[in-house]
């Protein structure tokens, strides 16, 4: 069988005839515009609960379209997440599985480094070989609607390899501008932390929002573009950290009764910053008449970072964890054209599924190798998916956790700790334990061994590099940062978010 045919069959035997249905009737190929936030976390709008964070126009957004309740990132930090929205494909697959770091070692190749943060202490295993680019034999959506004759365009934060050599323009997209140039981190939201650090963006002055200002090179380019198909990625770099915003923003927020276990001012403040974006971006579209036929997607890269930016309570952990806040974020589609609005999806979708259902909206036939699938019948209610596997692939350490993998598949929730002398595997159903409270590895041992079975399977189809044995290792103490580790961080981190609800 090919690859991935495997994972792929039942599913897209599934959807093909509301597929087919939907080919017969298609309208004008449609502009996309792909809002992509850096650290956001799935609870972080009001729309899911936050009394405290102010989302007025994601809000609207949401109620216009259709809201997914269980959409995952493809991995617990950025530039795999990233990598995996433009190629369609795992982690695992194109070897982008971390964030390369600054001065380690350059990010213009695509060959395998050794690791990108080293790790000491006392760790079995020391982290799987990985690229800090995304390699150019993996195409992306923006190449190949480029090559169906849409206008496309990137704005903000790339973090796919830092060089020229892989920037938005050699992945597919006509225009790109906003993206840093060399070895260099984010040290704030202003533009006075770019200037003469990102491509274009000569008009920078120091006390800019960077949000504001890659919202606008967005609206210019729609407004330039406005009488062809489209398809425009802005990429903000809030709301990672450092936290910084306006300060009378800022002063609003701080004024403001704490009421729940959101309650970062700093944070707030850059939530309605990318929240004001969204509101720019909807009403340049219903100016030009371009609305009915965009789709507007919005969602992050991966989940919210605790406890220093947000809290994801009631769901476990945050950014860089194994578990369900690392990557489950928010998704948002608006289209009029095609998606009845006050729509919610409880389907369990994935990152990789962007590609393929950009592509099908736009009248084209996705790749068959890509890992995702098109959840175009799930927008347009003409079809299910059927269940299939979601992998994460993640061989690293963090401050949170070591390398892990894991699986879904049928609400149930494997994951495989490779420091793991104190412990291997963690399962959940996730339909009836959602926060990942309580551990079913012991009681459900056929399951364990069906998972199990499923993703070392899957990790050997994708070529998966895997976490190495450390010569050092001592087996008489305790390895750093193990299951037992990531675990107790994480209901340590809850129980405080748990303890702030119930104060107030």
């Amino acid at each position: 069988m090919k690859r991935r045919q495997f994972l792929k069959t039942a599913a897209i035997t599934a959807i093909a005839p509301a597929a087919t249905a939907f080919a017969k009737k298609q309208p004008p190929r449609p502009n996309i515009v792909f809002i992509l936030i850096d650290d956001m976390g799935a609870n972080d709008m009001s729309l899911t609960g936050s009394t405290y964070y102010e989302t007025p126009n994601i809000d609207r957004l949401a109620a216009a379209g259709m809201f997914f309740t269980n959409a995952y990132s493809a991995a617990p930090v950025c530039s795999p997440s990233r990598g995996a929205i433009l190629s369609g494909m795992y982690p695992a697959r194109t070897k982008l599985t971390n964030v390369f770091t600054d001065g380690e070692s350059p990010a213009d190749s695509p060959r395998l480094y050794d690791v990108s943060k080293p790790e000491r202490g006392n760790i079995q295993n020391r982290e799987a070989l990985h690229r800090h680019v995304l390699a150019l034999e993996y195409p992306t959506f923006a190449g190949d609607l480029t090559r169906h004759g849409y206008a496309t365009g990137y704005a903000g934060k790339w973090h796919c390899g830092w060089d020229e050599s892989f920037a938005p323009g050699k992945h597919g997209f006509s225009y790109a501008e906003g993206y840093r140039l060399g070895p260099t981190g984010t040290k704030g939201h202003f533009a006075k932390h770019y200037m003469g650090q990102v491509k274009g963006m000569k008009d920078l002055k120091p006390d800019d929002d960077m949000a504001d200002k890659l919202t606008d090179l967005a609206t210019r380019f729609i407004e330039k573009n406005k009488n062809k198909p489209f398809m425009f990625f802005l990429s903000h770099y809030a709301v990672h950290g450092p936290l910084e915003a306006k300060q009378g923003v800022v002063d609003k927020y701080k004024a403001k009764p704490i009421n729940s276990d959101h309650r970062n001012p700093i944070y707030a403040a850059m939530i309605e910053s990318i929240d004001k974006s969204v509101g720019t971006i909807v009403k340049t579209l219903d100016d030009l008449n371009l609305t009915e036929n965009t789709m507007v997607v919005f969602t992050s890269d991966n989940g919210g970072l605790t406890p220093r930016s947000t809290s994801n309570y009631p769901l476990m952990g945050g950014k860089s964890f194994p578990f369900e806040a690392g990557m489950r974020v928010p998704l948002i589609v608006k289209y009029p054209a095609k998606v009845s609005p006050g729509q919610t999806e409880p389907t369990r979708t994935v990152a990789v599924d962007l590609y393929p259902t950009f592509l099908e909206a736009a009248g084209m036939k996705p790749p068959t190798d890509l890992d995702g699938i098109s959840i175009l019948p799930l927008m347009t209610q003409t079809g299910k998916l059927a269940e299939r596997p979601i992998f994460f692939h993640f061989p690293h350490y963090t401050h949170a956790t070591g390398p892990f993998a894991s699986v879904i598949y049928k609400g149930l929730k494997l994951m495989r700790f490779y420091n793991n002398t104190s412990g291997e595997f963690l399962l959940f159903n996730l339909d009836t334990d959602p926060y990942e409270q309580t551990d079913l590895s012991a009681k459900m041992p056929e399951k364990l061994t069906q998972l199990k079975t499923m993703l070392r399977n899957w990790q050997k189809e994708t070529g998966a590099q895997m976490p190495q044995p450390n010569p050092d290792f001592d087996p008489k103490k305790r390895p750093s940062k193990d299951m037992q580790f990531t675990r107790q961080k994480a209901l340590s981190e809850r129980k405080t978010f748990q303890s702030w609800r119930q104060d107030q």
